[in-house]
């Protein structure tokens, strides 16, 4: 059985796409630090995409993960005095965790979807 999309999925997808491409757009893909939107916009592209062909509860929590790490990478990697870079992550980890946190509240009805409805 097929399970559904969800819109939440959608919007985790162009976060990604959004957060890879930024460091062009804001012109800092020359410094030392673009590799973290770029891993991490390639890690939630491909994480959306699973999500959106086979929804899990673990997938949810993969992706409350990701959202921590980009919120806070600023700091942690150093960055945070780089206006452009710091409010785009914050802008994306935010996206990224809320909606996984959303997921989290209806992943439960998904993950029965691949369960017989019957007992044998």
């Amino acid at each position: 059985m097929k399970t559904k999309q969800r819109w939440q999925d959608w919007v985790n997808l162009i976060a990604g796409i959004w957060l890879f491409i930024t460091p062009w757009l804001f012109g800092y893909s020359h410094m030392g630090f673009s590799w973290d939107a770029f891993v991490m916009g390639a890690v939630v592209i491909v994480s959306s995409v699973w999500a959106l062909s086979d929804q899990r509860r673990w997938e949810e929590w993969v992706d409350l993960i990701i959202g921590v790490w980009i919120f806070f990478s600023p700091w942690i990697l150093g960055f945070s005095t780089i206006s452009a870079a710091l409010w785009n992550m914050l802008a994306v980890g935010a996206v990224v965790f809320v909606l996984s946190v959303w997921g989290l509240n209806i992943a439960p009805v998904r993950d029965n979807a691949h369960t017989p409805s019957h007992a044998t």
